[in-house]
């Protein structure tokens, strides 16, 4: 099979995360906390976190961005700024907080050479803003948004800064004590090689948390609410996944990130070069933009997406066709009708995989 799914999921999972999950399944309950333990450190380590005290394990990445929007110390009238590109995780909270809490939504659109238009995002925060949550890269066309700028633009003006990086932890470096986001989420199943069901949220001390008052964490007396959640607030930790991100985040420090980080960007040229040669082919949002994942959208007016994924599925090639749950960004792009045919790379393709690709969207297009 050549699997071209991994901004969905990656796979196959390298065979030390299979490992470590089958040994923890062995472990004696005494034994899970230092498999916590390593797991917090291996993690925090990976992303630079200088903190691990601010870091929580969580069940997805959906869950991480669901207990920082919904434990954030919310005033009507807030300000909430995201841009078009949203995966829906993120999104639907924009618009819950503006029916359920008061907090104002302000959206930010494309530029004419990039997913975010940048004049427009610094005209919005003079006017004021609570927080602005993003993305570090688009799930739909793999355009990487300008988050450096977006975090710096932030504490000129005095905003909180939430970065979303479900499609770049893993992927490309990220050293959280460098880039000083306000809030960090990301998803343990895509880039970090870790199974379903592991995410991670890292809050920086500037933040505080409006909690609930956990049982497990304060006495009868004292009703006091924590400034920063735990376990008792947002479920067990997930352990037997928390094995697997582990062993599938030493793996990627044994192969190296960087070398790992260059295979992908060599890959996604190459694909992304042929895909715009090929005629009846059009590749989805800027293709001159620069930065990418190992993502790539396309759409064709010659033959419907879905008989292209039926057909490319015979030979054992496998996208994924529809919205990618980010609606606003396909409204955006103008594929709200259609959804696109996604293509995305991972550390386990090769150029040889890629070259059958690309000959069978052309003999299909043919």
């Amino acid at each position: 099979m050549i699997y071209l799914n991994n901004a969905g999921t990656t796979w196959p999972k390298p065979e030390a995360v299979t490992e470590a999950i089958a040994r923890f399944n062995e472990l004696p309950p005494d034994q899970w906390l230092a498999v916590f333990e390593e797991g917090t450190q291996t993690v925090t380590n990976f992303f630079g976190i200088s903190n691990p005290a601010r870091f929580l394990f969580t069940q997805s990445c959906t869950q991480a961005l669901t207990t920082a929007f919904s434990d954030f110390a919310w005033q009507p009238g807030d300000r909430l700024i995201m841009s078009t590109m949203e995966h829906h995780a993120l999104s639907r909270w924009f618009y819950k907080l503006q029916q359920e809490r008061g907090v104002e939504g302000v959206v930010i659109p494309r530029s004419n050479d990039g997913p975010f238009d940048l004049k427009v995002f610094e005209d919005e925060l003079k006017k004021g803003a609570r927080m602005v949550a993003i993305s570090m890269a688009s799930n739909v066309t793999g355009e990487i948004l300008p988050y450096e700028d977006i975090i710096r633009l932030c504490k000129v003006h005095g905003a909180f800064c939430l970065l979303d990086g479900a499609q770049t932890a893993g992927i490309m470096p990220i050293n959280i004590s460098d880039l000083d986001p306000d809030i960090f989420v990301f998803a343990g199943h895509k880039g970090p090689f870790g199974t379903q069901g592991i995410g991670g949220l890292y809050l920086s001390e500037r933040v505080s948390m409006t909690c609930p008052s956990a049982a497990c964490e304060i006495t009868p007396r004292d009703k006091t609410p924590s400034v920063f959640p735990t376990y008792c607030d947002i479920g067990s930790a997930p352990m037997m996944t928390i094995a697997g991100l582990t062993a599938g985040v030493k793996w990627i420090e044994e192969k190296g990130l960087g070398v790992l980080e260059d295979h992908r960007i060599s890959l996604t040229k190459m694909m992304r070069n042929g895909l715009d040669n090929i005629e009846g082919i059009e590749i989805v949002g800027n293709k001159m933009h620069g930065r990418y994942t190992g993502a790539v959208s396309i759409v064709s007016e010659t033959i419907p997406l879905k008989e292209m994924k039926e057909r490319l599925k015979e030979h054992d090639i496998i996208g994924s066709l529809g919205f990618q749950c980010a609606p606003l960004a396909h409204e955006a792009l103008g594929t709200s009708e259609t959804g696109t045919f996604r293509l995305s790379v991972g550390p386990l393709n090769t150029e040889e995989e890629i070259e059958v690709l690309l000959h069978g969207i052309r003999r299909i297009i043919r």
